[in-house]
């Protein structure tokens, strides 16, 4: 036993996750200090095997630092943003949280986003589905990520006499604009098809 430490000192070891993914797109800006503050001590709440958190707005405020009234601003700012959903099933809110890591292009550019709900004992599987999504272009088997796509434009040619430009947003409608053999050369080169099941 170390010296000065007794039988019944504890050290609390729980951990939770940021990626940094959060500061470099640039949603902790957007979101503000307070926000954030708010969100971090809702994490570390967060179950272990299912991410729910359960803190009153009196917990979050006193470990926060933020005031009441600046924790609630804070939540529907963080509801807007898309990193926490907020039932209400008694008398206490219960947070399901959401990551987000950006996917951007060679060029730095952003491509899409890869979201999932939080668990801490689910954070390196996800990891390792972006990675396999990455590398191979394959969600096939994926159960945790679902990918959202940005304002990305592709511009297939000349289809039909004019200019065509598919926006991923309306990606669905958008294809229906093609002529069928191209739009399977297209789905079957862009995977497109494993993208919105997965994101459903």
């Amino acid at each position: 036993m170390m010296a000065g430490v007794s039988e019944k000192s504890v050290a609390n070891t729980w951990w939770f996750h940021m990626f940094r993914s959060m500061f470099d797109a640039g949603d902790v800006a957007k979101i503000g200090p307070y926000a954030f503050t708010v969100y971090a001590v809702i994490k570390s709440h967060a179950g272990f095997h299912n991410g729910i958190a359960f803190p009153g707005i009196e917990v979050i405020s006193k470990q926060s630092g933020v005031s009441i009234a600046q924790v609630k601003r804070s939540l529907q700012v963080l509801q807007n943003a898309g990193f926490i959903s907020i039932a209400r099933p008694g008398r206490s809110n219960r947070y399901t949280l959401h990551e987000r890591v950006q996917i951007t292009a060679p060029d730095g550019c952003p491509e899409a986003v890869a979201s999932w709900d939080y668990t801490p004992d689910g954070v390196q599987r996800a990891v390792a589905e972006l990675k396999k999504l990455l590398t191979a272009g394959d969600l096939g088997g994926a159960k945790v990520l679902k990918i959202q796509n940005l304002a990305v434009q592709i511009n297939v040619g000349n289809v039909g006499g004019e200019n065509t430009l598919l926006n991923m947003d309306s990606l669905v409608a958008d294809l229906d604009r093609l002529p069928a053999q191209t739009r399977e050369k297209l789905l079957r080169r862009l995977k497109v098809d494993q993208v919105i099941n997965s994101s459903d």
